[in-house]
């Protein structure tokens, strides 16, 4: 069987955070099936050492230049949005350039929309990750274009039963919606000697620097917290909130906080946190949640959405009330108090969201999918 991943994001260099989940998968997946993956150019370094074929689609004549894979669409650099046109042009005349059996298309836009107007007609699996479903319930007009993707997918999954909602909501038949948990590799992210400062609390977070992610919430939250205990905060990540937020810790005066910028190595950053924070209320189901619970931190994230379906509250973790930085505070205080969770919470990502159990269904439904 020959299948196509056509994807937004993947690894673009050693060590290369973006799109690294979707790595995992396939390379599981390439075990079983003849797979391909076509990804953007977007200033790749290197060629792919994968063991099975990775095509990138350049769509600016200087790799360099190449940005649109860099960022969203909502909030994006009018310099990316210029870009928009080029890359989906070039995205379109290279997915239908060969034939395939199957087509898993992440992302209901604007890849799955791509896919759909494809002449092939070849049958075509959808995984919804999050702000694909989430940006077109904030900003309708973009729900025509994800209806179309998601009614025109001959199957549909998604990374959470929350995001499954939102895609049966937004077209897509509940009848072919399924959540198929992508899940983590337990055997890379797993507890081990990190970097850990003695009998100091290591609060981290990990993911782009971007205003929903609220990481400011948890800047206030660890100023509340010094007052109770030795306490030092990682943040990982880059973004556009970068400097607002380096300039808010200086104007919080907190005392031990350290902006490590990109992370090559995230499951190096988590062994070195006690506590993982998620302050973020726009994620479908977070992967830097998923690999921190795996690592064997005690997790505090938000009471809401997809979160739910990771954390039962004071048994593998704790939930706080969204933008609630007093109760953020007394949270991590538990959490740091309550070493046990970190036991529970990897427990429950080896049992549910394991990546070497999960991607078997995916195997299945290509089969089911096949002509």
């Amino acid at each position: 069987m020959r299948v196509l991943v056509f994807t937004p994001s993947y690894p673009r260099y050693s060590g290369d955070y973006h799109g690294s989940f979707i790595r995992g998968l396939c390379t599981r997946l390439a075990r079983h099936v003849d797979l391909t993956v076509l990804a953007p150019r977007s200033r790749t370094r290197g060629a792919s050492t994968d063991g099975f074929p990775v095509h990138r689609f350049p769509y600016l004549p200087w790799r360099g230049a190449e940005l649109v894979a860099e960022s969203t669409l909502v909030g994006a650099p009018a310099i990316h949005i210029a870009q928009l046109p080029m890359y989906l042009a070039s995205a379109y005349l290279h997915l239908v350039k060969e034939g395939f059996d199957v087509v898993h298309t992440h992302m209901a836009i604007p890849q799955g929309l791509l896919a759909v107007h494809s002449p092939r007609k070849t049958r075509n699996l959808v995984t919804c990750h999050g702000s694909d479903c989430t940006i077109p319930v904030i900003y309708p007009i973009y729900r025509p274009l994800t209806g179309k993707a998601l009614r025109g997918a001959h199957r549909v999954t998604t990374v959470s039963d929350y995001v499954r909602g939102l895609a049966v909501s937004l077209g897509a038949d509940s009848e072919k919606t399924e959540t198929a948990y992508l899940g983590v590799d337990t055997k890379r992210f797993k507890p081990g000697p990190g970097v850990r400062d003695g009998n100091k609390v290591t609060v981290g977070t990990l993911g782009r620097l971007v205003h929903e992610k609220n990481v400011g919430d948890i800047l206030h939250a660890l100023k509340v917290v010094e007052h109770s205990m030795d306490v030092r905060l990682l943040v990982g990540g880059d973004g556009p909130c970068l400097d607002h937020l380096r300039c808010l810790a200086h104007e919080l005066r907190l005392k031990d906080v350290e902006f490590m910028g990109r992370v090559t190595d995230p499951a190096g950053f988590h062994r070195g946190c006690d506590v993982f924070v998620l302050a973020s209320t726009r994620e479908g189901l977070s992967v830097s949640l998923q690999e921190a619970m795996s690592s064997g931190c005690v997790p505090v994230a938000v009471n809401d959405h997809g979160c739910r379906e990771l954390i039962t509250h004071g048994r593998n973790g704790l939930l706080f009330d969204p933008r609630n930085v007093a109760d953020l505070a007394s949270k991590i205080v538990e959490a740091a108090n309550s070493p046990g969770m970190g036991a529970e919470a990897r427990a429950t990502i080896r049992r549910r969201f394991n990546m070497d159990r999960n991607y078997r269904r995916f195997l299945d439904i290509y089969r089911e999918m096949a002509p």
